[in-house]
């Protein structure tokens, strides 16, 4: 196992062809697997006045969740007697303006009680944000979660001969490019705040950290030590970063200062544990995971930013296990195992010790994380985008994410 064996192998990576299932209204959108029938029963009902297109995102929004049995309906007299919730409202449109205004509520059915009932004004070009947040209010109600629906993420994409990073809502969405360039671009990281993105270019020559400004477009290099530096990541704070530099023997993890790069800059050494070690990324308690080839091979180790002694976290998981990232409330880790030469997303509960994969039909995931509110995680697999919900029952396929090859994806850590 060479020094690149983590940090370059998402571009190495031979991709495959999922199959996929049934479609939904939203053709972009692709639902498959589990069965939601012990699931609470959500009716959503098509909106007096409006095209379906607010319907149908509701009803996507609740079917990648996992967590309902999701109808939907063109009137509140079709709804089915055993739906225990029903969401439904009123589109008026301002002929001259365009100006859009929606009054939806979420009624509990076996109580009559009217849970929530709130007004939301907006234009169409707005309209899908608007309707993510109506769907936040409607899932926080219904379980005391916040949802992720207006949340962000990131991906690392090939197309042609053209390397970028685009940002798009959580479903794939109104993407915008932040950056595009000749060379590979891999390791994306989020702060905390949503402002800021690192990333790895090969602009130099070699691998180098980046952190941009999203909403400026503005960037600047925070790491450009001598041999590799990569596999970047936010302290909580956004003060500093992990990364992992190849300036002595071998690769091990450094803090660095998020600020811009200079011939005198420092790296505080953090975690020389094996001849690799890499991937690090940081929980909200300040401990740290990262990759390590200390046993032998590939495994999942904890330690801390004061650089504790490790433990590994991997045990009786076979012989390689990666790229691991914490969920937001640092109880649970998701991270890349391969068995018999399946690369699959698993999910590890660090309280019970409780661990199992949350992809179907997998050959070579990559790259998994969490949504802000832990309930969902985001991968690809054979450069298709998914969503898989937290219990690995329900995965969705999100179809208008199409690249020649993705090479790595992070969901922002904030909504």
């Amino acid at each position: 196992m060479n020094k690149s064996t983590f940090s370059t192998r998402k571009n190495l990576i031979i991709l495959l062809t999922l199959s996929i299932g049934c479609a939904y209204a939203d053709q972009d959108i692709v639902i498959t697997g589990g069965n939601s029938a012990g699931n609470p029963k959500l009716a959503i009902v098509n909106f007096t006045n409006e095209d379906g297109s607010i319907s149908n995102e509701i009803t996507n929004d609740f079917k990648i969740t996992g967590e309902f049995n999701v109808s939907n309906y063109v009137s509140s007299d079709a709804v089915d007697s055993s739906a225990q919730y029903t969401i439904s409202g009123n589109v008026d449109t301002d002929p001259v303006s365009g100006q859009m205004q929606v009054q939806y509520q979420l009624m509990n059915n076996s109580t009559k009680e009217v849970l929530l009932s709130q007004t939301a004004a907006f234009n169409q070009k707005s309209q899908r944000k608007a309707i993510h947040t109506i769907d936040n209010n409607v899932y926080q109600k219904l379980t005391t979660t916040p949802g992720a629906f207006t949340s962000k993420i990131a991906l690392s994409v090939q197309q042609g001969s053209k390397y970028s990073v685009v940002i798009a809502d959580y479903d794939g969405y109104n993407q915008k490019t932040l950056i595009s360039t000749n060379h590979p671009i891999s390791s994306l990281a989020w702060d905390k705040s949503g402002q800021y993105l690192s990333y790895v270019t090969y602009e130099t020559g070699k691998p180098v950290v980046y952190v941009q400004n999203i909403a400026q477009g503005s960037r600047y290099i925070v790491a450009n030590f001598n041999g590799s530096n990569s596999s970047p990541n936010f302290t909580p704070n956004s003060q500093q970063l992990t990364v992992t530099l190849s300036k002595d023997y071998g690769s091990h993890i450094y803090l660095i200062n998020n600020q811009r790069y200079s011939p005198s800059s420092a790296a505080r050494p953090l975690i020389n544990f094996g001849t690799i070690d890499t991937e690090a990324d940081i929980g909200g308690t300040g401990k740290v995971i990262f990759t390590s080839d200390h046993d032998g091979g590939p495994q999942i180790f904890m330690s801390d930013l004061n650089g504790s002694t490790p433990t590994r976290v991997t045990k009786g998981l076979g012989n390689y296990n990666t790229t691991a990232r914490f969920s937001n409330d640092a109880s649970k880790i998701t991270f890349i195992n391969r068995n018999s030469g399946v690369l699959q997303a698993y999910v590890l509960d660090l309280i019970t010790q409780s661990a199992y994969p949350i992809s179907s039909n997998a050959h070579h995931d990559i790259a998994p994380s969490f949504a802000p509110n832990d309930k969902l995680i985001l991968f690809s697999s054979d450069n298709i985008a998914y969503i898989s919900n937290i219990t690995g029952t329900t995965q969705t396929q999100l179809n208008n994410l199409s690249y020649t090859q993705i090479i790595d994806q992070r969901w922002a850590r904030n909504n």
